[in-house]
């Protein structure tokens, strides 16, 4: 049978594409390789949201193209595939096929142009995990000044209910307990007049699906509604992660988020308000053009007050083809990585309380797996966003235990199971 080897980078929403390409690949006869050596078929699958993430994705795609031999094909999917095209091509000689992420949308046809059907015997698709990623949207109709992801991955577009529950019963067939449905902002889908947290409801019935989390959600979509159905049933993560990007209203204006930081903080406390444990994550970014120290003092403080159980935290670079690329940068790099670190610092001591005050709760535990080396030791994640280490016997991956926390170390929290 042919092989195929996958390098995905970026979020969720490329697992999830690599995902859906493994799944049609093993139709076609093809099995998954641990190394691209020796592989007929190498996919990257291409992140473009930095500059950082472009050169990683060329730097391997280089080293894979140099490696080829035998007849190997060497494919890149996804968002810099999108921007850059056929230039790839050009740029890396060696590389097959450039599958843009807007081609996603009929990958299947795509696949069959390039690797017609024959006789050979379906592979069985296997993903390994209790956890697993379905979209419900694709495409962005935010345009965020930083942002390109509206350009390489398209207008928003909402996944119809009965595709959306299709692809959760086949997981669920494969033994996958929870799932995270994606979007580039997923508080937009809109189908047929059902709405996000109408969608969020209609899922928790079905039957099998034990746990659900969701990202992301933009903070000028979030709504009570929303909140509401979350708190409504344990089925919900008490995960939310809410970017908020800067704490300056002026540079969320040049940024066209299209919220204040009032509203923000707003939204903070109706949140808490209704699930006093979730666990709230934000994406930051500092050193956007024209920030001054002042306003990114506002970031800092916002950061402070919210308490984020973690967050990602980026210094700006622009991207070519976005709004903010023709803003005169005046902030220099060192003073962008110095108000990072700063961030970071602040931050890191807040994940560390939070985890620390987690000693002696209560939590329900999603066992994901063993811990190598380790016969009784288990990993999981609690309904919110924290990984929990559990030792003890008769336990399987894809249980819900309920621990106590006996302490944290550092991102983790070691707990003993309550019988």
């Amino acid at each position: 049978m042919p092989t195929v080897y996958f390098q995905t980078f970026g979020c969720q929403m490329n697992v999830a594409d690599s995902d859906t390409i493994h799944q049609l690949l093993s139709e076609r006869g093809f099995v998954l390789s641990e190394s691209p050596d020796g592989s007929d078929l190498v996919i990257v699958n291409t992140c473009s949201v930095r500059e950082a993430a472009e050169k990683r994705a060329k730097g391997r795609i280089t080293e894979f193209a140099n490696k080829k031999s035998g007849g190997q094909k060497l494919w890149v999917t996804g968002c810099m595939a999108q921007r850059l095209g056929d230039k790839l091509k050009e740029q890396i000689r060696g590389v097959d096929l450039v599958i843009g992420a807007k081609q996603m949308e009929r990958i299947s046809e795509v696949i069959d142009e390039a690797l017609p059907r024959n006789e050979t015997t379906p592979a069985v698709f296997n993903k390994s995990a209790v956890t697993d990623f379905v979209p419900v949207m694709r495409g962005c109709d935010n345009y965020c000044a930083y942002c390109i992801v509206p350009y390489v991955r398209g207008r928003e577009q909402s996944v119809p209910y009965e595709l959306i529950e299709t692809a959760v019963n086949e997981k669920i067939a494969r033994g996958i307990k929870e799932i995270t449905f994606l979007g580039q902002n997923v508080n937009s889908y809109n189908c047929e007049g059902m709405d996000f947290p109408d969608l969020l409801l209609k899922l928790a019935n079905i039957n099998g699906l034990e746990r659900i989390r969701f990202t992301t959600s933009h903070p000028k979509d979030c709504t009570e509604k929303l909140i509401g159905v979350i708190a409504s049933s344990n089925k919900f993560a008490t995960h939310i992660h809410l970017p908020f990007q800067a704490g300056a209203d002026r540079v969320l204006a040049l940024m066209n988020r299209k919220y204040t930081s009032g509203h923000y903080r707003k939204l903070i406390e109706m949140i808490r308000k209704k699930i006093p444990a979730a666990d709230i994550t934000s994406d930051i970014l500092v050193g956007f053009p024209t920030e001054s120290g002042a306003e990114f003092k506002e970031t800092l403080s916002l950061v402070k007050d919210v308490r984020f159980t973690t967050a990602f935290m980026f210094a700006y670079s622009p991207r070519e083809g976005t709004g903010a690329a023709s803003m005169k940068e005046e902030i220099s790099k060192e003073e962008k990585q110095a108000r990072l670190a700063e961030l970071i610092t602040v931050q890191t001591e807040i994940t560390r309380s939070i985890y620390e005050d987690s000693v002696g709760k209560e939590l329900e535990v999603l066992i994901s797996g063993k811990q190598e080396k380790r016969d009784e030791a288990w990993m999981g994640q609690d309904r919110g966003c924290k990984r929990v280490l559990i030792s003890c016997a008769q336990v399987e991956a894809g249980m819900i235990l309920k621990a106590r926390v006996k302490k944290s170390s550092g991102m983790t929290l070691i707990a003993e199971r309550i019988l």
